[in-house]
């Protein structure tokens, strides 16, 4: 089961047990935050958009189509800049899906890619890109079509680029896209076309890099291409990872590019066999990546490959080959060890040679891999979505042996100053020496954390996701207290 149907899988399931609310315009006060209380909650379309603080200011993509300033003390709204205002109503919202009783489940989910394939050409209303700030100036993309330049400080257009699709998810998924990249007065970002160099002050494209060209567009699924997976700065080269969607064996092969980000020429292609190719990530000169290993088309592979290859010139290095189990593969680099997880076995791998230093197995390695100086986190999975039984596990970074253990059915938001938070329906605080829960927050019960910045940490908290002819996912956006889990006065 590719990437992309596993997700839409997901969402179908989640659809069948979420709630249904009325949807308000995000950005607002909320009525129902404790009057007492200073920290803050204001009613927000919750996207892949991860936000970003500059000069306390929040910026941020949303849901309903629009980037939002906010105040980082008070939740108060700056400005709003909605894009997709050249959308019809027919696809600026989500898409109506009605299906006969007794339908099985691949029923909807092949609505669901007829839809999602239709609002690829149409574009859609939402931000799913995380905002980069620089020179007064946000740059994002949107599911529109268009990459923007927004005055930092007013709100008001500088420039816009329509970029083709692949900035945002489908509207029945809200999973992030990276931020564009900027160097030396340009803006690096993706789209199902490739890598695109703008100038950043007109919006100006410099060059545009197309992926895949390697592979006949005939022999892709959908007849379109994947967007790439990057892109990631390196020294003085750009790297991009893409594999295609898939018709026939022949284009069972995923790339790895190094481009020159003042050309926009490759500087050399590295080819695999395989599938499912992950975002490359860099340590040491080195460029790291996984990838499923070829299987027949009537059967899925359960083997994946992690390689490391030579940045100077596309060499394979080293690789390392184990059991796939379930989910894609997820790679953490800390000091001279990368950290491989590949469903059911998380390996501890020497950078440089691959050497295997220790290892860690479960039935199910949930996603999400976090380190600090003493201890690498991760969850296992056992028992069901709705009855889940998961566990989260201090590792120690130099042996791979368990310091602690904590049950706990959330996954791992991020690791900051000695703290573990994982979010799932509550928002757990959990100390990173001892595994003793610290604090806990409940929202809407589908909690979400984003950023730590200033002592708060920014969350979204989803209140409904479902299919319908304008409405988006509506829910909330929280900041507080990091130490104490709470809205707290003093902290404004």
């Amino acid at each position: 089961m590719t990437r992309d149907l596993r997700r839409l899988l997901a969402t179908a399931i989640f659809l069948t047990i979420a709630g249904f609310a009325t949807a308000q315009p995000p950005g607002q006060a909320s009525e129902d935050a404790p009057p007492t209380a200073t920290g803050w909650k204001i009613k927000f379309d919750e996207s892949g958009s991860n936000p970003v603080i500059v000069d306390a200011v929040l910026y941020v993509g949303s849901a309903d189509g629009a980037v939002y300033a906010l105040e980082s003390k008070t939740g108060e709204t700056k400005w709003r800049f909605q894009t997709g205002e050249s959308l019809s109503p027919a696809t600026s919202g989500s898409q109506v899906i009605t299906m006969p009783r007794g339908t099985s489940i691949v029923d909807p989910m092949a609505a669901g890619i007829n839809a999602a394939e239709r609002q690829r050409g149409e574009g859609i209303r939402r931000v799913d890109m995380t905002p980069a700030v620089k020179n007064g100036t946000v740059f994002i993309g949107s599911g529109d079509q268009s990459f923007y330049a927004i005055d930092a400080a007013t709100g008001k257009k500088k420039w816009s680029y329509v970029a083709g699709p692949g900035m945002a998810s489908s509207n029945f998924t809200s999973y992030p896209v990276p931020a564009a990249v900027l160097k030396n007065g340009t803006g690096y970002f993706v789209t199902e076309d490739g890598l695109h160099a703008l100038d950043a002050l007109t919006g100006k494209r410099k060059w545009l890099f197309e992926t895949l060209k390697e592979i006949p567009i005939k022999e892709m699924n959908l007849g379109r291409k994947r967007a790439p997976e990057g892109p990631v700065l390196g020294d003085g080269v750009i790297f991009l990872t893409a594999w295609p969607y898939i018709l026939s064996e022949a284009s069972k092969t995923g790339f790895l590019y190094a481009v020159d980000p003042e050309s926009g020429k490759a500087k050399w292609v590295t080819s695999v066999a395989g599938l499912d190719i992950t975002a490359p990530t860099t340590a040491k000169g080195l460029v790291f990546f996984a990838v499923e290993e070829p299987a027949a088309l009537t059967s899925p592979s359960n083997r994946v490959t992690l390689y490391a290859i030579n940045a100077a010139g596309g060499q394979v290095r080293w690789k390392f080959g184990a059991e796939k189990g379930y989910g894609t593969p997820q790679l953490l680099i800390a000091d001279n060890t990368i950290y491989f997880r590949t469903g059911k076995s998380l390996f501890a791998l020497e950078l440089e040679t691959g050497r295997q230093l220790s290892s860690f197995s479960a039935d199910e390695i949930s996603a999400g891999l976090w380190a600090d100086d003493r201890h690498l986190y991760v969850v296992t999975h056992k028992g069901s979505i709705m009855r889940p039984k998961d566990t989260l596990h201090a590792l120690a970074l130099t042996t791979g042996q368990e310091k602690w253990s904590r049950g706990l059915n959330a996954r791992i938001a991020m690791v900051h100053d000695g703290v573990v938070y994982a979010d799932g329906e509550q928002l757990h605080a959990i100390d990173a020496a001892t595994g003793k829960e610290l604090w806990s927050f409940k929202g809407t019960g589908r909690e979400s954390a984003r950023l730590i910045s200033g002592g708060r940490i920014f969350l979204t908290s989803l209140t409904v996701s479902y299919f319908g002819a304008k409405r988006v996912d509506q829910g909330y956006l929280y900041a507080i207290d990091a130490k104490t889990g709470k809205l707290n006065p003093s902290l404004i």
